[in-house]
Formats: structure tokens, C-alpha cells, sequence
């Protein structure tokens, strides 16, 4: 695995999966550069992620400005993917509460503005219902449908 914080293979490990979710590598060096040589903060981390996704909420914000509806959605969803990839590792608390509705807000407004809208469902458990997105297939025929659970890691919240 690439370790884009050589000595912290678990702030590098969510690089990648940001990168794998969407992001751009540019875009999070940009906000992530400053804390490769420092020390482990909680605080720069939320803060650097918050930050890039900011960013591409006000460049989504232009885009429809200028009419780009799927280039704002395009953007909504990476600022959604950087809020959880921060969030993620944030410790409980206001931080981490902020970035997960931030999160939210922006993956709604990128599913409103998408060529492909996705459905919020329910799915009947023993437990209660539990809650997911569907992309329909674009079929008049019967297609599949992939299920992804909660993890170990929680990664399904990002894919």
C-alpha cells in the first residue's frame, strides 16, 4: 500500500480509501500536506478534511451557478466522501457530529443535482429495518442488486 503518512498507516489507509471512493489526489495533498511531518492531530485531521470538502462545495456552488448540474453533482459527492473520511477518525463529539451531517447534507444535494438519482430504501430485518441506497438499473428487464453490510472497517458508508 502507497503510505501517504509514512509513519501512520491509519491516516494512510484512509487516504486510499478516499482516493478509491472518488476523491482526487491533488485535491486532498492540497489540504493534507501540512500534516505529513508533524505529529499525529485529531483536530488538523478533521479540520484538514472539513476544509477540502468546503472547497468543493464552493466549487460545486459556482458550477451551478454556471448551469454544470453534473459537474456540481460530481463535486457534492467527493465533498461528501472527504467529510467521512475525516469524520471517520474524528473522536465523538461536536467535530465529529458537524462533519457526519455536513457529510449527509452534501451526498443529498449530489444525489438532487445527478443524472442518476439513487433511492433511500428500507430493508425488513429481524432487527428492524435497515436503511440503504439503491441505483436502479436502467432496465425495463429484471437486474441484480448488490447489497454492501456494515463492515469491520465501516467502508460501506464511503462506497
Amino acid at each position: 500500500m502507497f503510505y501517504y503518512f509514512p509513519d501512520n498507516y491509519t491516516w494512510s489507509s484512509a487516504v486510499m480509501l478516499s482516493l478509491m471512493a472518488g476523491g482526487q489526489l491533488g485535491q486532498v495533498d492540497r489540504w493534507l500536506a501540512p500534516l505529513r511531518n508533524g505529529e499525529a492531530d485529531m483536530h488538523a485531521w478533521t479540520t484538514a478534511w472539513d476544509s477540502a470538502a468546503a472547497d468543493q462545495e464552493e466549487h460545486a456552488e459556482h458550477d451551478l451557478r454556471q448551469g454544470f448540474r453534473r459537474s456540481a453533482s460530481a463535486r457534492y459527492l467527493r465533498a461528501s466522501t472527504y467529510y467521512l473520511t475525516g469524520e471517520r477518525q474524528t473522536p465523538p463529539g461536536p467535530a465529529k457530529s458537524r462533519s457526519y451531517a455536513a457529510a449527509l447534507r452534501a451526498f443529498a444535494t449530489a444525489n438532487r443535482y445527478s443524472p442518476h438519482p439513487i433511492e433511500r430504501v428500507e430493508i425488513n430485518s429481524p432487527d428492524g429495518p435497515l436503511p440503504g441506497y439503491l441505483i436502479p438499473a436502467h432496465s425495463d428487464r429484471r437486474a441484480p442488486v448488490v447489497i454492501f453490510y456494515n463492515g469491520f472497517d465501516v467502508t460501506k458508508e464511503i462506497l
